[in-house]
């Protein structure tokens, strides 16, 4: 749990000249003229490709032109003025077709046991420099003859509603008469269940468990969807749920704008899970046959999926060879074409009836010099192949790790993105 300290006269003016910018931004023609586009492409009618630049560790933005950097020195409020500093910074630079919505997110304090184990992860958005380009070992702790119930334990939540109250008071206070503040609670569960299961068997092992273990992979699997239906739904239960209709990222994808869910909470908390998108990823199984990934990973995430409205499925995995297995789940809207899949084979495979969610090979960003024309094939091949195969797409430039200390690269690729994408 954080707690909020103090602010000087000069740190409470920081944060009300960043809201002040915010809401002008926010008020904008041009953020309604982008939900809409958002709407269409999630529904599945879309006017034209979608573009967003996401998932860079802060940090990246430290150098160069308008670098961002904090002045707050209280951890709480700090991470309250980077936040809004760093909408402010990709509105400028990366636009694309983001929307800013009119108020500012205060985050519902918890204490959250998950399942007790150390889990898979990636790099953070607010990591620092230094903790970049790290290597980790895993420790297998999950073996043939372990009690799986014992060992991947029944997550509690703890909610700490007087803290969050303060803390919304504080900020509504700060910026009454600026820009309004909402409580954020939970919109997207970070569910990628053979993700975390092989780092519990490490990799090799868990692949191996697949031929010569398989009961003990599936008893993980079935212990991991119950543990994390009853995580989300005591976040349910508690008034946490914050809707995904909104300018919130789905799972590994853009924005959540659909006609066809309930809208957002007055408050921004006390959503329904069923009126939310719900998202899976197993990455780790890429190379795995499409009926072992159907038979270990689609078939015991089923009952996570029925927990909501639609399915947004995967992260980086390869997925034009498993098109029809995803079939599986009764609910999906949109599913991940990565660098690693055929991607005009899955676009042509998932016509009119998915979603695209597109996403460009972030190693051209770091090419030298920046490998513009590799980018901008990319481009023009999937608006291309948008139209021969009636698709509604997403284009999701994400996993970015480094820019060569030039975050105008990236600067570069929104301006390009957009520009054919206008083209359209």
């Amino acid at each position: 749990m954080q707690i909020a300290g103090k602010l000087s006269a000069s740190e409470r003016e920081t944060l009300q000249n960043l809201g002040r910018q915010l809401r002008e931004i926010a008020e904008l023609p041009v953020q309604e003229e982008n939900r809409k586009l958002w709407r269409a492409a999630n529904d599945g009618h879309m006017i034209r490709p979608v573009v967003v630049a996401r998932d860079y560790p802060v940090c990246l933005l430290s150098e160069g032109e308008d670098s961002i950097h904090p002045t707050i020195e209280d951890p709480y409020w700090q991470r309250r003025e980077m936040e809004m500093k760093l909408a402010i910074y990709e509105w400028k630079h990366m636009p694309c077709d983001r929307v800013v919505e009119p108020y500012i997110e205060i985050p519902v304090e918890v204490d959250d046991t998950n399942v007790g184990l150390r889990m898979s992860s990636y790099p953070a958005k607010w990591n620092k420099m230094e903790d970049l380009n790290k290597a980790y070992a895993f420790k297998q702790v999950l073996f043939p003859d372990t009690d799986v119930d014992e060992l991947i334990q029944m997550p509690q939540v703890t909610y700490h509603k007087e803290q969050t109250m303060e803390h919304l008071e504080r900020m509504s206070e700060i910026m009454d008469g600026i820009i309004d503040v909402k409580l954020f609670g939970i919109n997207n569960f970070r569910y990628a269940m053979f993700d975390d299961i092989f780092s519990w068997t490490t990799i090799g092992e868990g692949m191996l468990y697949l031929l010569d273990e398989p009961e003990l992979l599936q008893a993980a699997a079935k212990r991991y969807t119950k543990c994390f239906i009853h995580r989300a739904k005591q976040y349910e239960e508690l008034g946490l749920i914050s809707s995904n209709n909104n300018n919130c990222y789905i799972g590994n994808g853009g924005y959540g704008y659909s006609d066809q869910l309930a809208p957002p909470t007055a408050s921004g908390i006390g959503g329904k899970l069923k009126d939310n998108w719900g998202v899976c990823q197993d990455q780790i199984l890429t190379s795995v046959s499409p009926a072992a990934t159907k038979e270990f990973a689609f078939e015991n995430e089923l009952p996570w999926a029925d927990l909501y409205s639609r399915i947004y499925y995967g992260c980086c995995e390869r997925t034009d060879h498993k098109v029809k297995e995803l079939g599986t789940f009764h609910n999906l809207q949109k599913f991940t074409v990565s660098p690693f899949a055929h991607q005009q084979e899955a676009m042509e495979k998932m016509g009119s009836k998915y979603v695209v969610s597109f996403k460009p090979n972030s190693t051209y960003l770091n090419l030298n010099p920046m490998g513009e024309d590799l980018l901008r094939e990319e481009l023009e091949n999937v608006c291309k192949w948008a139209r021969e195969y009636n698709n509604s797409v997403e284009i999701v430039m994400k996993t970015i790790i480094t820019l060569n200390h030039e975050p105008e690269r990236l600067w570069r690729w929104c301006e390009m993105a957009s520009e054919i994408v206008r083209n359209y």
